[in-house]
């Protein structure tokens, strides 16, 4: 089983560049790529499941992959909830601001 690369970090990490005059705008956004980065994290954690399943089943015996996986997912949650706990934070910030 080759080692696959982080689907975490094919994600943009800075906004794209609006369209030239005349080109269509899609919906979304920030949601769209919000909703993305939530079914990446999502399949890194069944994928983690999925290899501890097959480990305790005796379908694989490379231990060192399953642990990959596992890091892989912890670290993707954990990044996920401090970036829950950010947006958090700035959101109770702008609404402390008086008008």
């Amino acid at each position: 089983m080759p080692v696959q690369l982080n689907a975490i970090a094919t994600l943009p990490l800075s906004p794209t560049r609006s369209p030239g005059p005349g080109a269509t705008v899609g919906s979304g956004g920030f949601t769209e790529v919000l909703g993305q980065w939530l079914d990446q994290v999502n399949q890194q954690q069944a994928q983690a499941n999925a290899a501890v399943r097959d480990l305790a089943l005796g379908k694989t015996d490379q231990m060192h992959h399953v642990l990959l996986d596992i890091a892989k997912a912890d670290l993707a949650f954990r990044l996920t909830l401090e970036i829950r706990n950010r947006l958090v934070d700035a959101y109770q910030e702008v609404m402390k601001m008086q008008v």
